[in-house]
């Protein structure tokens, strides 16, 4: 009996979804306040930690948190990853440049916001490094209005 030759479909499904949700007063206000360009956090009353973006409960002590402060526009790089490819729409496509997303540690808070760094080769990022917040001009208020971050100084 003669092997049957196979064959393969290879199929892609494009996803495009368009989701809206209030996101509460919380992030609400983040949001609103990054179209002024300042980057707020939340301090616990009890164990004093300083978190962004702002949550209602603190994961330490479980206390409400009720007490805005403004923190960063700079910070320091704790970790990162270099993306080679991205997903538009359900599809890889290389990136180029590649993505550089890190986790940063802003002046003044005590947890890490996630970001995009621009304008340094990722050969050379690096733990340490310090970091500026870049803002889109005229604002949103939109998440958006928090571009990315670029070496400071």
């Amino acid at each position: 009996m003669a092997e049957q030759e196979r064959i393969v479909v290879t199929a892609v499904v494009p996803l495009d979804y368009t989701y809206n949700y209030r996101v509460g007063p919380y992030l609400e206000r983040y949001i609103q306040e990054l179209g002024g360009k300042k980057i707020m956090a939340i301090k616990c009353g009890g164990c004093g930690k300083v978190v962004v973006p702002p949550r209602k409960v603190c994961g330490e002590c479980n206390r409400v948190m009720d007490e805005w402060v403004e923190v960063g526009p700079e910070g320091t790089v704790e970790n990162y990853t270099v993306g080679h490819v991205t997903l538009n729409k359900g599809l890889i496509e290389p990136a180029d440049p590649p993505v550089t997303l890190a986790l940063i540690k802003l002046d003044g808070a005590t947890s890490f916001l996630a970001g995009e760094v621009r304008g340094i080769d990722p050969a050379d990022l690096k733990n340490g490094l310090r970091v500026k917040a870049v803002f889109t001009d005229p604002a949103e208020n939109s998440l958006t209005d928090l571009d990315h971050f670029e070496p400071a100084g």
